[in-house]
Formats: structure tokens, C-alpha cells, sequence
């Protein structure tokens, strides 16, 4: 009996999951009338209620307008459409040279990556080229734009990790379209503050369902984006800035630390209106961010907030640490890994800044803000490894400690969150005491 190679198996699955996508992406006139009704809706939305600024404006139309075109093309063009709409679109959201640069570094990067060498010296490649770069943002030694470390750091900063970790499990280099697609996303030149999108489920959920149930989800999801926008609004307009001699009382107090953890508000609604937008082109990615004000416990308020980030750390650091000393105990290799995912949070958020703001941002209040929650966290996972076989019952006392556990989850994290945003360790006592001194004389 002949059975068939393992090279013409692959190409089978992949012939097949091929077909499946075009069968997902076939053309519906009624279904798509319904789609664009809502997109026009909600643009006209985005103007009504000024969402964003006039480049976001932009981007929104180039987008919506892209999906028009994108739905009618046959298969084998809507992904390579999709690239051309957005680096044409890098042009028009980005000064010509910054674009240009993004757009070059970028496929340098990507023809590093495929130099036949072994996979550690193309890794060293790409990380001489991140730290020429990083030289140059803080020292200004190259004559570009400032805003191109910015644009490119929102772009590769941390894709490329991940987008490195798939190609060395690989069996086959990905393609340039799929590099290009991963990277180079229209959203992302308006947002330097971007979601860790994975590339291997961004490849994955590629019209994986109908494209009418992706977009009408993608459209729900740009709905709630832009309502959270609006309410990030409401809460700026009560919250003043950091002004600690206003909290005069107890309920100023509890008001002003809820209303700055509420400040968050600004990146679940972005992040929504980002995925949610892919979605039109077909890509199925998962939420972004989950009823995080509903968490129940640290762990749970961990796997909420911001889901992509939380698949990336337990990807990049979680993983490969538990794996190492699962050996050595179930529980030890938990512990470790999850104290690997903050300490690695930690830095990144200080290697974000290098990118975004041109500066490496150590603080004590960041320090201490992921300390406290890795341990607490931590103790989580300690709690949930003794407690596993634990039957979980439906009755009122079940329902009445967890709401119990959701209230205290929120108190200390908005306490938490109030302790990261100041200043300074000694500002956040200050504004913590200022209210038992009462109004200013």
C-alpha cells in the first residue's frame, strides 16, 4: 500500500483549507447591503460625535471604502488588495519619508529573515538592526523623523517577537503576503498603541467562518469600540488631571481612584474599533479585552483585560518556564512561569516607552504596581492549584461570594491603578491622606 508524503499531505490540508476559505468569502448582494448600511452608519457616527481626530476620520474611510471593493474581488486578490490599501494608506496617514522608512526597515526585516543561514544569526541580524534603531531614538544620531521610531515601534516592537518565535517552530517560512498582512495593517499607522496580534492566529482565523458573520462581529465590535470611546470622554471630563488637593473627602476619593482606572476605557474602546476593523477583511481574530470590570479574581482580572497581551506573555515567557521546571513540580513551574510573565511585563512596558515617548520609563510606581499584582496573581494560582477539585455549586451563597470576590477584586485593582498612574510614590500617599485634612482653608 502507498501512502502519501508528508510534503504532499501538507499541500492537501492546504488545498483544502484553501477551498474552505474561498467557500466562507463567496459574494452575497443582500448580505452585503446589510453590512454596508451599518459600516455608512457608523462612519457617519465617527463625524457626528468627532470620535477621534481627522486622521482617524481618514483612516476609517479608506478602510470602510476598502471593504467595498475587498468583498466583490475574487479570493486569490483580497488579501494582496488589502496590503496595497494599506500602504498606500501609510502615505496618506504618514509624512511620505516616515512611510517610505517604515515600509523599507520592514521588508528588510522580512529578507533577513529569509537569508538561508541558521536561525540564531538571522535572529542576531534583526536584533543589530532593532538596536541601531533604538541608538538612534535616543540619541537622535540619524537625521529621520522623530515620529518614524514611534510608527515603527507600534508596528515591530513586539509583533516581531512573536512573529520570530513562530518562524522558528516553522516547517516552511511564511510568505511575504502574510508577512506583509500580519505587519503592515492600515490601523496600525494611525494606533501606535496596538494589540499583540499573534501570527499564527491571525493566519489561522483567515475567513475561517462566513464572511457576514466576521464582519457583522467585527461591526459589533467597532459599535461597543466607539461606545466605550464616548463614555472615556464622560469619565475625562469629571477625572481633572492629577489635582490631589481637590480630594477633600472620602467619596472624592473613592470617585477620583475609580474614575482614573475608568481612563482605560481609552484603550479597550481602540483596541475594539482596531479588531474589529481587521475583521471586514476577513480575519477572524478573537476579543481583545472581556468584561474586565466583572473579574472575580486577580488571575481572572489578568486573562480580561487585555487577552492579547496575556496570550503573548504566556507564549513568549509563561511557556518556555513551565515547561523547564514542570519537572520539579506542577505547582513550581505555575509559580515560576507566572512571576516570568510579570517580570517580563515589567520591562516591556519600560521597552514601550523607548519606542513611543524616546525615553526607557523605570518608575517606582511601576515597579511596585506589577510587583503587587504578580503577587497577588500568584497567590491566585496557589489558591486554584489547592482548591482544583472543588465542586462548584449554583446556589445563592455561590452567587453572593462571588459577588463579594468581584468586589474586592475591583477595589484593589482601582487602588492599584491609582498607585501606577501618579507621579510618584510620594504623590499617591499624598492624594491617599489628603482627604482626612479636609478642605483647603
Amino acid at each position: 500500500m502507498i501512502t502519501a508524503s508528508g510534503p504532499t499531505q501538507r499541500q492537501t490540508t492546504s488545498r483544502q483549507r484553501v477551498a474552505s476559505r474561498e467557500i466562507h468569502a463567496v459574494t452575497d448582494l443582500a448580505g452585503f447591503s446589510v453590512l454596508a448600511v451599518q459600516i455608512l452608519g457608523l462612519l457617519f457616527l465617527f463625524h457626528l460625535y468627532h470620535l477621534e481626530t481627522y486622521e482617524f476620520l481618514v483612516m476609517s474611510t479608506i478602510a470602510f471604502a476598502a471593504f467595498c471593493i475587498h468583498y466583490w474581488l475574487p479570493f486569490r486578490f483580497k488579501e494582496l488588495f488589502w496590503i496595497a490599501v494599506s500602504i498606500a494608506g501609510s502615505f496618506v496617514l504618514l509624512n511620505a519619508i516616515v512611510a517610505a522608512l517604515v515600509l523599507g526597515v520592514g521588508l528588510a526585516i522580512f529578507v533577513i529573515f529569509r537569508i538561508p543561514l541558521a536561525f540564531r544569526w538571522r535572529l542576531g541580524l534583526v536584533l543589530t538592526v532593532f538596536a541601531a534603531l533604538i541608538c538612534g531614538c535616543v540619541t537622535h544620531a540619524f537625521d529621520i523623523p522623530r515620529s518614524f521610531y514611534a510608527v515603527f515601534g507600534g508596528i515591530f516592537m513586539f509583533r516581531t517577537i512573536t512573529y520570530a518565535y513562530d518562524l522558528a517552530h516553522a516547517k516552511e517560512p511564511p510568505s511575504l503576503i502574510s508577512y506583509l498582512s500580519y505587519f503592515l495593517i492600515l490601523p496600525n499607522y494611525y494606533y501606535t498603541l496596538f494589540p499583540v496580534i499573534d501570527f499564527q492566529t491571525m493566519r489561522a482565523t483567515y475567513y475561517r467562518r462566513n464572511i457576514h458573520e466576521i464582519a457583522q462581529q467585527g461591526i459589533h465590535w467597532m459599535v461597543r469600540g466607539g461606545i466605550q470611546l464616548m463614555l472615556y470622554r464622560v469619565v475625562l471630563y469629571f477625572n481633572d488631571a492629577y489635582l490631589p488637593d481637590r480630594v477633600t473627602s472620602l467619596p472624592r476619593l473613592i470617585s477620583n481612584i475609580i474614575l482614573t482606572f475608568l481612563l482605560y476605557l481609552d484603550v479597550s474602546g481602540k483596541f475594539h474599533i482596531i479588531v474589529g476593523m481587521l475583521h471586514l477583511f476577513g480575519y477572524d481574530l478573537p476579543e481583545t479585552n472581556r468584561r474586565y470590570l466583572l473579574a472575580s479574581s486577580f488571575l481572572d482580572f489578568w486573562r480580561r483585560i487585555n487577552i492579547y497581551w496575556k496570550d503573548f506573555m504566556v507564549k513568549i515567557a509563561y511557556l518556555p518556564v513551565y515547561f523547564k521546571f514542570r519537572k520539579s513540580g506542577e505547582l513550581r513551574a505555575q509559580i515560576l512561569g507566572t512571576a516570568a510573565v510579570f517580570g517580563v511585563t515589567w520591562a516591556a512596558h519600560s521597552y514601550q516607552s523607548l519606542w513611543i515617548e524616546g525615553k526607557f520609563a523605570l518608575s517606582w510606581t511601576d515597579t511596585i504596581f506589577w510587583g503587587v499584582l504578580g503577587i497577588l496573581v500568584m497567590v491566585n494560582v496557589i489558591f486554584s492549584h489547592w482548591h482544583k477539585a472543588r465542586r462548584i455549586t449554583s446556589g445563592w451563597r455561590t452567587r453572593g461570594l462571588l459577588a463579594l470576590k468581584t468586589m474586592g477584586t475591583f477595589a484593589t485593582i482601582v487602588v492599584l491603578w491609582s498607585l501606577w498612574s501618579s507621579p510618584s510614590v510620594t504623590s499617591w500617599l499624598y492624594l491617599m491622606s489628603r482627604w482626612t485634612r479636609g478642605p483647603v482653608q
